[in-house]
């Protein structure tokens, strides 16, 4: 299995609608050895200093809008008490979005651990960590080896 980017990540700027302090978003059109496999929204937010990144990922089918088929993961990587390096746990997916087409159906943090498919998410949530400068710099606060 070979990831790869459809292109260069969309990357703006935008307002936390909790405490209005900018935060990144990056958008990532996915490939999976040539062909589309996910759709990932990272935002990366600085409250209070610690560095979270919340990433949502869809899966299905694309290039229509329908959502049929398509589900969506989600987690935060961050700092976590009593730990040196920063780590993930599954979240509720899409939260702080409306629903629309575009998402499928949302699962919640129960939905999401009880999926066959979520090995597949964090393959995703890895490989965006580890080769998106954007977000392992934000994370981990360093850039890439």
């Amino acid at each position: 299995m070979t990831l790869s980017l459809d292109g260069a990540p969309d990357i703006r700027e935008q307002a936390c609608s909790c405490c209005g302090a900018t935060f990144i978003v990056t958008d990532h059109f996915i490939l999976m050895d040539g062909h589309t496999h996910a759709i990932a929204k990272t935002a990366l937010h600085d409250h209070n200093g610690d560095h979270e990144a919340w990433i949502d990922v869809i899966f299905g089918q694309f290039g229509d809008d329908s959502a049929e088929g398509r589900v969506t993961f989600g987690c935060r990587v961050g700092p976590i008490a009593g730990a040196t390096e920063p780590a993930a746990t599954v979240v509720d997916a899409a939260r702080p979005y409306p629903d629309s087409p575009v998402w499928g159906h949302k699962f919640s943090r129960e939905e999401a651990l009880q999926q066959d498919s979520l090995a597949q998410f964090w393959d995703v949530v890895d490989w965006l960590l580890s080769t998106d400068p954007t977000v392992h710099r934000h994370v981990y606060r360093t850039g890439l080896r």
